[in-house]
């Protein structure tokens, strides 16, 4: 442990803490009433189905309504513009009956925006068709009534309907706008787009129509883009910013002592793993995959990155519902890693690229302890820094060898994450790895038409542990994310589905 933190104590540590920043004065252009929030990046697009970034979901569940929504606790579905539904026995209609809500220009939600958003996001024109492609027709037999008629069983429709992606826009302004509606969208939700200065931030103003009675108390909120988190948190302390995201978590204790600041790392549904391009050698071969899983000292790294506050990991995927306490994971074990290896006919160890997203600092310092582990087995990775969209791009193209990554689920079914990371083919081909393995394809296509229960949860098992035999990645941990807020502020917190709801955010 003291090994591996003195490896990346004067390198990695400093890029966290980063070069100081220029603290100004509070600005008087913040009205009383508006939260400041410190982000780490830009939205893309405030189009719900063009668009997969967090920054751009976490704006679009802030400014748009969906039918359902998860709880705040992430173990249940709970109304949204859908005050209740049914399901029929058969399991192929869904009925919902709509809640009397208005969108922020002052025009009712009817039946008839909800059909024409769910068509939108099943369309070709939608990066998330996949996820509504199953509904065969959307009746509305009156103004507050949708129907939906399935073309078979489909159990995580539920779950994809409280997605960002399934957000309820109204028909007839966003045919009037065109192209130019989602520069300042209307939606149903609690917050309208007061403006969108791109690098700087998103400003928000209070949605008067919103229907949640007495909600937000905000007057509106400044989202804004503050990259490097040693700003974050000089901003934060000199008032400038009432929350702040992604604190370095070395800086996590001492921000909390003076009493002014509150601290928190939450739970969220989110993994950490470097990526193997199964296509290319050596990782095509299961045996080294499974190799550079026992060369890591995963435990040194939740201790010394994360200052304790995750966990290890036990495969790709994050631990949510149906997961199986009872899976280990891979242990450090050098000569385990040698051994296989050699049997893979790499004995003398082999060269190889490590892509990481040279604006991720937590990112950064993994690679460097992992190109130190990678030395003690004959492994000698070159890091190759390049900016996020660059590592995106890179990994969807197949261009690499490995890559430090990450995912987080945006529902609490583990449907999305499985198909998005394990299935091959899928709409990310097994998150770009090109791993496949046919028993999991078809667990995957099973638990899409088995009720909720014992019997699917059985079934997301058996893919997780197949994921982990077949170590189509290195799986590395479990981080929470890291936040404070200023003691004037109430009631901030971050969900495990990584957003939050400022509706619910008071300013004293």
């Amino acid at each position: 442990m003291t090994k591996l933190r003195s490896m990346i104590s004067a390198g990695a540590l400093a890029l966290a803490i980063g070069a100081p920043a220029l603290v100004t004065a509070p600005s008087a252009a913040f009205a009383k009433g508006i939260l400041r929030l410190a982000q780490t990046q830009d939205l893309v697009s405030l189009d719900p189905i063009a668009t997969s970034d967090n920054a751009s979901i976490y704006a679009q569940l802030l400014i748009f309504d969906t039918l359902l929504r998860p709880s705040k606790d992430a173990t249940k579905l709970e109304p949204g513009l859908a005050e209740s539904w049914k399901v029929s026995d058969d399991g192929m209609t869904y009925s919902f009956k709509l809640r009397e809500a208005k969108f922020s220009d002052g025009t009712p939600v009817t039946a008839a925006d909800v059909a024409f958003s769910l068509k939108r996001a099943g369309s070709d024109a939608s990066s998330w068709k996949r996820f509504f492609s199953g509904i065969e027709t959307i009746d509305t037999p009156d103004d507050r009534t949708v129907v939906l008629k399935l073309k078979k069983v489909f159990t995580p429709l539920l779950n994809n309907l409280a997605l960002f992606s399934s957000a309820i826009l109204p028909q007839k302004a966003f045919e009037a706008a065109g192209d130019k509606f989602f520069d300042k969208p209307i939606g149903s939700g609690p917050f309208t787009v007061a403006a969108w200065n791109k690098g700087q931030g998103l400003s928000l103003k209070k949605n008067a129509n919103y229907w949640q009675a007495g909600k937000p108390d905000l007057d509106g909120a400044e989202l804004m883009v503050i990259p490097e988190g040693n700003s974050r948190v000089l901003k934060l302390q000199a008032g400038e910013v009432d929350a702040a995201i992604d604190i370095p978590l070395n800086q996590l204790q001492a921000l909390g002592r003076d009493g002014k600041i509150k601290t928190a790392v939450a739970n969220v549904f989110r993994t950490d793993f470097v990526l193997m391009n199964t296509k290319k050698k050596p990782f095509d071969d299961l045996r080294v995959r499974q190799a550079l899983n026992y060369a890591i000292d995963k435990d040194g790294l939740v201790k010394a990155l994360l200052y304790g506050t995750g966990k290890v990991s036990n495969s790709p995927m994050p631990p949510m519902a149906y997961a199986d306490p009872n899976l280990k994971p891979y242990p450090h074990d050098v000569a385990k890693a040698k051994a296989l290896l050699a049997e893979a006919g790499y004995k003398d160890g082999f060269k190889t690229s490590l892509l990481v997203d040279s604006g991720k600092p937590l990112h950064r310092q993994v690679g460097q302890a992992l190109q130190a582990a990678l030395k003690q087995i004959g492994v000698t990775a070159d890091i190759r820094l390049v900016e996020g969209g660059t590592h995106w791009t890179t990994t969807k193209a197949g261009d690499y060898e490995m890559a430090v990554s990450l995912a987080t689920s945006d529902t609490i079914d583990p449907d999305q994450l499985v198909g998005f990371l394990l299935v091959n083919p899928e709409r990310a081909n097994a998150y770009h790895t090109e791993w496949k393995n046919e028993r999991v394809n078809e667990l995957y296509e099973k638990e899409r038409v088995t009720a909720d229960g014992p019997e699917r949860g059985k079934m997301f098992q058996e893919i997780i542990k197949l994921a982990h035999d077949g170590a189509p990645s290195v799986f590395l941990f479990y981080p929470g994310t890291s936040y404070a807020y200023r003691n004037n502020v109430e009631g901030f917190e971050v969900l495990p589905t990584s957003n939050f709801r400022l509706e619910d955010v008071k300013l004293k």
